[in-house]
């Protein structure tokens, strides 16, 4: 069973990288790619990946807010 992470940055660029190395990494799979922490509020929960990759400057909800707000929703 495969490692898998939802990755939540603004750099689109950056984003997908890092989406594709995951996605190429044996044991790893990339569910899902958020370019804000409103829109993987929405997303992530209904993935609930082992992994999230949290850009921590975003813009509107940073991404201390938003882990924050994702543990309340998926507490493990």
């Amino acid at each position: 069973m495969p490692i898998t992470v939802s990755i939540v940055e603004d750099n689109e660029q950056l984003r997908g990288t890092l989406a594709r190395m995951i996605g190429r990494a044996e044991g790893f799979e990339c569910l899902g790619q958020y370019p804000s922490a409103e829109a993987g509020l929405v997303g992530i929960p209904a993935e609930k990946p082992n992994v999230v990759l949290m850009d921590i400057n975003l813009p509107g909800m940073n991404g201390v807010e938003c882990v924050r707000k994702l543990k309340e929703i998926l507490p493990t």
